[in-house]
């Protein structure tokens, strides 16, 4: 009965020492939600796209001075056998600020659509949303003073208003 409950035990505190998923599923339904949650700096990436990686660094290095920072993070690889390559890259942004999401398997389409319907799907893709509402949109790498200046309500250096 002891080496039972030790079993047990030692079972349980494996299972609660293992790190939960540092990712979300996101399913269309759920980018109204999202898009309301403001201020926020909202960045999509996949791990095919190498200049994703570069403003992903950006990001890591500007939360070391910025922790405040709230940002969202968007991985649109829908694919299943790529999860853990997702969730790799979003376990190195920490924070209570900071929401980690993939895009449902399949559904890539319809997620575009409903984050932004004039957005074609070119990565790196950012969105800045104040917090009147306000959302600006962004193709290609951010640059870290683009972001300080977005925090400062500076608006400069964005291009597409949505």
């Amino acid at each position: 009965m002891k080496k039972l409950i030790c079993c047990l035990l030692l079972l349980a505190s494996v299972t609660i020492s293992l790190p939960a998923s540092a990712t979300e599923t996101l399913y269309p339904r759920q980018v109204a939600g999202l898009k309301s949650q403001t201020p926020k700096l909202l960045v999509l990436w996949s791990v095919d796209c190498p200049p994703c990686y570069k403003e992903l660094a950006m990001l890591r290095e500007l939360l070391k001075t910025q922790p405040q920072l709230p940002l969202t993070l968007i991985s649109t690889d829908d694919d299943p056998a790529r999860l853990a390559e997702v969730e790799n890259m979003h376990r190195q942004f920490n924070g209570p600020q900071i929401q980690k999401w993939v895009f449902a398997e399949g559904l890539t389409p319809q997620l575009r659509y409903a984050i932004d319907q004039r957005w074609s799907g070119v990565l790196p893709r950012s969105y800045y949303q104040n917090a009147q509402g306000r959302s600006i949109g962004h193709s290609g790498v951010l640059k870290a003073q683009q972001v300080l200046d977005l925090l400062a309500s500076k608006q400069t250096g964005l291009s597409h208003s949505l």
